[in-house]
């Protein structure tokens, strides 16, 4: 028989054996313990353009192993989408999306990938990719 007073408002599952009352722990059970949190969101993203290219960066953070990038042709509402770096998160800081129409306005968001999991999203970034431009002129009189 078990003693129910000996864990009050803890549920546990009791044992009787041939040497007396036991204790069993179901995998999954361990104690009460914490996970961790995911990362802080990446922070100072910065979008810039060149020969019809966009080039990111942002402050990640100490805890983060990884970031994620969103892009979208409109401002972000709700969940952000496919990562344009696929299913394998970036190890730096930075990454340049050659996939973009010049003259299309893109908007971007930056999560941290760690072992708690994803982060929020960072703040929105917009940008418009432009041409390179034209060759410089020869033998002009």
């Amino acid at each position: 028989m078990i003693n129910r007073s000996l864990f009050p408002a803890v549920v546990r599952i009791g044992v009787l054996t041939a040497i007396g009352t036991g204790l069993l722990l179901l995998p999954g059970c361990d104690g009460g313990g914490t996970s961790p949190e995911p990362p802080s969101p990446p922070t100072s993203v910065q979008a810039t353009t060149q020969d019809g290219s966009v080039s990111l960066t942002w402050d990640g953070g100490a805890d983060a192993s990884g970031y994620n990038v969103y892009r979208s042709t409109s401002p972000f509402s709700g969940a952000p989408g496919t990562p344009v770096n696929g299913d394998t998160p970036l190890g730096q800081p930075t990454l340049t999306d050659d996939a973009v129409d010049t003259g299309t306005r893109y908007y971007y968001r930056v999560t941290a990938v760690g072992e708690g999991g994803e982060s929020d999203p960072s703040a929105e970034v917009s940008v418009r990719p432009f041409p390179s431009p034209p060759p410089r002129p020869e033998h002009i009189l």
